[in-house]
């Protein structure tokens, strides 16, 4: 497991588990257990081109009722997976391995409204039947599959803990460097640290401008003393915005 991903590895466990690749093979199991592709395949040592044409292969398979090209833990099909190649500018020579399988399944999580639920931005009723869209094997928030004649083969509650999970885990600032960003919201204290910087820092900007005229003219019948007022006025304007910093760093303590 790629353990980057921590704050999405409660769905994707239940992905594996809802599809049942984790009770064989995980990462190098395909639709139908083998019965498509000839027996087992190591999917991890293959690479992207490769297998586009072994989902190719699936497809034109006689025995293959479904018309389904799923493989990998997530049960990717090709046409899902020609996308994200295109969308992630990957290129056909990267390993299908169990680092790429994670990526490419967070990228669908991310599509279906991930950042959005955990931004409090999308209900977890949305979130739980978008995700049923995406993968059959989950269900909606009436407990049974999307698409018609496919059963969920995990509970509505079983989605609901995972997300849960995954809420507690962005929460705790688990993984924070991968987490959707997150637009802050100010608070109270912050406006009020804001207008005590704004203030002072006028306030410096004041204090400047009000010598620099003074200085203007005896800077021509005197440079000397001319520049000692400019710097006077500016020396002045830094002293006051370096009392506004102290007294931020004052009000976060």
């Amino acid at each position: 497991m790629s353990e980057i991903f921590t704050l999405y590895r409660p769905l994707l466990d239940l992905i594996g588990r809802s599809e049942g690749t984790d009770r064989r093979e995980g990462y190098n199991e395909t639709l139908g257990y083998g019965r498509y592709t000839g027996g087992d395949r190591f999917l991890c040592g293959m690479t992207l081109d490769e297998i586009d044409r072994l989902q190719t292969a699936m497809l034109g398979h006689p025995d293959n009722k479904w018309q389904s090209s799923a493989l990998g833990r997530y049960q990717i099909v090709r046409t899902t997976l020609r996308k994200l190649r295109q969308d992630q500018g990957l290129n056909p020579t990267d390993l299908f391995d169990a680092f790429m399988q994670d990526r490419l399944a967070v990228q669908l999580l991310i599509g279906r409204g991930f950042d959005r639920f955990i931004s409090g931005s999308r209900t977890e009723d949305e979130f739980i039947n978008a995700l049923a869209r995406e993968w059959a094997s989950l269900p909606t928030t009436e407990g049974v599959g999307h698409y018609g004649g496919q059963s969920a083969h995990v509970t509505v509650d079983d989605v609901r803990a995972a997300l849960a999970e995954c809420r507690r885990r962005f929460g705790a600032g688990e993984n924070a460097a991968n987490a959707p960003p997150v637009e802050p919201v100010a608070t109270t204290g912050d406006v009020a640290t804001a207008g005590v910087v704004g203030t002072v820092g006028v306030a410096g900007l004041v204090v400047a401008g009000a010598i620099a005229p003074v200085s203007a003219p005896v800077s021509i019948a005197d440079p000397v003393q001319g520049f000692g007022l400019s710097f006077a006025g500016i020396a002045a304007g830094l002293v006051l915005i370096a009392i506004a910093v102290l007294i931020v760093r004052r009000r976060r303590t």
